[in-house]
């Protein structure tokens, strides 16, 4: 019954593996991925203030004095680069562009939160499972020696059929029991498996190594931890921030727009019987200012549009900052009593443990009820089954 003091633990496959599995095989942080490089990509195109570059040739014809056919005039070659200074409402769609990165990278944090969660608790639960299947079939042996013990006193007229019946029945809810146990078993690794998509097998390992490695904190130490490495938290400052800049660049009153373009244009030489001093090699370089003196009403609805993100923003972070603590204080309420629960639980098992050693020496001085042992086992089976429970809680 030495088995008894083990439970099953991954040989193959730790806890932290199969979170750095889970992350890698996960289709959904692979598609959040995705998403986040197409946000940055967004950002970039949305950037008006990067500089542009570009090289044109427009062949034309003229009867007289040459003028601009589609935007230009003739020319042989043109190289031009264009670049805005200063525009309100461009930084405004900028900062947009790169608020929406920051929420696509709080997504896929938060996601990877989550998976990385639910591999930790499905590895627990195998954990648990493994063990709780291995007690399941010590307590079928255990039943299965009172059932022959039952067979043997009733031909010996000892017993009634009522008490061999009664074991019998004993023994197949314990075989029923011990039958779901490893179902359990066997579902939940193959849901850790699809998860992580690795195989793996198990092995034993001492249950005195299960549950250590707690750490108890301040419940105000771990909140102030969780807020700061929050994703979703931290997104929310961020696009707050962005938005406060956005309103305040929206709500100016004086915002011009400046652009500043440079061109140069290798011109026929056909044309300079129409210019006094002519040159075919054509250089230009520009800036434009515009200050805007009615927009019918955009400057305001720009405002508020701007304002009515940022209220939301806010709310939100209200609302994560509430979600948090809640989560926080039931997280320690349920982490007191699982603590307790595994207090109770190893004292029952030690107790359970000391009685199966007194029906051994019993057993073998030829004293004692004949079902004593198998009965301490089953109960050395039960207290290790919640044992199991509470490490696993």
């Amino acid at each position: 019954m030495s088995e008894m003091l083990y439970a099953v633990l991954l040989a193959t496959l730790s806890m932290q593996e199969a979170v750095t599995h889970a992350l890698a095989h996960s289709p959904e942080i692979r598609a959040l991925e995705a998403q986040l490089v197409q946000a940055r990509a967004n950002a970039t195109i949305a950037d008006a203030f990067r500089p542009t570059a570009a090289i044109s040739t427009t062949p034309g014809y003229a009867t007289g004095l040459p003028v601009a056919a589609l935007g230009q005039v003739p020319a042989i070659a043109t190289v031009e680069a264009h670049k805005i200074l200063y525009d309100a409402s461009a930084r405004a769609d900028q900062i947009g562009a790169q608020s929406d990165v920051d929420a696509a990278e709080s997504r896929l944090e938060s996601r990877k939160r989550e998976v990385a969660g639910n591999t930790a608790e499905l590895y627990a639960r195998v954990v648990a499972d493994g063990a709780l299947a291995t007690s399941a079939r010590h307590r079928v042996d255990a039943y299965q020696t009172i059932a022959s013990h039952a067979d043997a006193l009733r031909t010996e007229g000892r017993v009634r059929d009522v008490d061999v019946n009664r074991a019998a029945l004993q023994l197949a809810t314990a075989k029923r029991a011990a039958l779901q146990a490893q179902s359990r078993l066997e579902l939940d690794q193959l849901r850790l498996e699809r998860l992580t998509g690795e195989q793996f097998t198990v092995t034993l390992t001492p249950s005195e190594e299960r549950g250590k490695g707690l750490v108890h904190r301040d419940p105000s130490l771990t909140l102030r931890m969780t807020e700061e490495s929050d994703p979703e938290l931290r997104s929310l400052d961020k696009r707050i921030l962005a938005a406060q800049t956005a309103l305040r660049s929206e709500d100016r009153l004086f915002k011009p727009t400046i652009f500043a373009q440079i061109q140069y244009s290798r011109l026929f030489d056909r044309y300079g019987r129409y210019y006094l001093n002519f040159k075919p090699d054509d250089f230009s370089a520009a800036a434009s200012l515009t200050l805007p003196i009615w927009t019918g009403g955009r400057r305001s609805a720009a405002i508020a549009r701007v304002n009515g993100q940022l209220q939301e923003l806010i709310a939100l972070r209200d609302a994560r900052h509430t979600e948090l603590e809640l989560t926080v204080r039931e997280a320690e309420t349920d982490l007191q009593q699982a603590a307790a629960e595994q207090n109770l639980a190893e004292e029952t098992l030690v107790v359970a443990r000391q009685g199966l050693q007194i029906a051994e020496e019993l057993e073998k001085e030829g004293r004692g009820e004949v079902n004593d042992l198998p009965l301490a086992q089953i109960a050395v089976a039960d207290a290790e089954d919640a044992k199991t429970i509470a490490d696993s809680h």
